[in-house]
């Protein structure tokens, strides 16, 4: 009983070693972009429909901000696309990033939203 108490307690005295080490890394928040189905900022230099977008998308980005970030994720939510083909209309596709805090604005002036 006594072992399992102490695994407990480091497991949890390392979780939050680790908790605070990303926040001196200067993690920040997710960034979240709806895509539209043409007329998101990269669309005529990254098709959404181009062979390893998310690489493409994360070249673009850095190219356009002058910011190192990871490889963006790219999910589909239908709850987020529109009935509707138009090129503004969202698609349901959803790009999420997680720039280097003190960067978002860049990404934000690009269209990107802070996660609530």
């Amino acid at each position: 009983m006594k072992n399992g108490l102490l695994l407990i307690a480091a497991i949890t005295l390392f979780t939050a070693a680790s908790c605070k080490k990303d926040k001196k890394n200067g993690k920040s928040v997710a960034l979240v972009f709806n895509e539209t189905h043409c007329s998101d900022p990269w669309a005529r230099d990254v098709p959404s429909n181009s062979t390893n977008f998310t690489q493409k998308l994360q070249a673009w980005l850095i190219a356009k901000t002058g910011v190192p970030i990871g490889e963006p994720k790219r999910e589909f939510n239908k709850e987020k696309g529109n009935y509707c083909l138009a090129c503004s209309c969202l698609s349901g596709n959803v790009t999420v990033i997680w720039p280097v805090k003190g960067t978002e604005q860049k990404f934000i002036d690009l269209g990107f939203k802070k996660v609530e």
